[in-house]
Order: structure tokens, then C-alpha cells, then sequence
């Protein structure tokens, strides 16, 4: 235990126990990384469009089931 209290006041004198980010700080990374992982996400969704229209346009068109020959 006294080791334990020993390490502490260590830590403290050298500034090294009250490490945490400001909560400004925090709130701003995270608005980053959200706007950061939107913009991945439109580009994943505008490619998957890309990818199914392309699809889309590979696939043979069904007979018109109205047109007898």
C-alpha cells in the first residue's frame, strides 16, 4: 500500500497522474472523425451506386413477354 501511494504522489509531482484530454479537445476530435467517416461513407455509397449500375447495364434484357414472333 505504501508503495501503491509512493508511485502516486511520484506521478503527481512530475505532472504525469492528471493525463486526461480537456473535454473541448475531445468533443472536437470526435467531430473530426465523424466528418471524417462520412466522407468515407458517401464515397463507399457513391461507388457501390457506380458498381450496381454498372451491373445494371451488364445484365441481358429479359424478353418483352408481349412480343410474340
Amino acid at each position: 500500500m505504501i508503495q501503491y501511494c509512493c508511485v502516486i504522489m511520484l506521478l503527481c509531482v512530475m505532472g504525469c497522474a492528471d493525463s486526461s484530454p480537456e473535454p473541448q479537445e475531445v468533443l472536437e476530435k470526435s467531430r473530426r472523425t465523424t466528418a471524417e467517416v462520412e466522407t468515407k461513407l458517401e464515397a463507399i455509397q457513391k461507388s457501390t451506386d457506380e458498381s450496381k449500375a454498372k451491373i445494371e447495364a451488364m445484365r441481358p434484357n429479359p424478353p418483352d413477354p408481349t412480343d410474340i414472333k
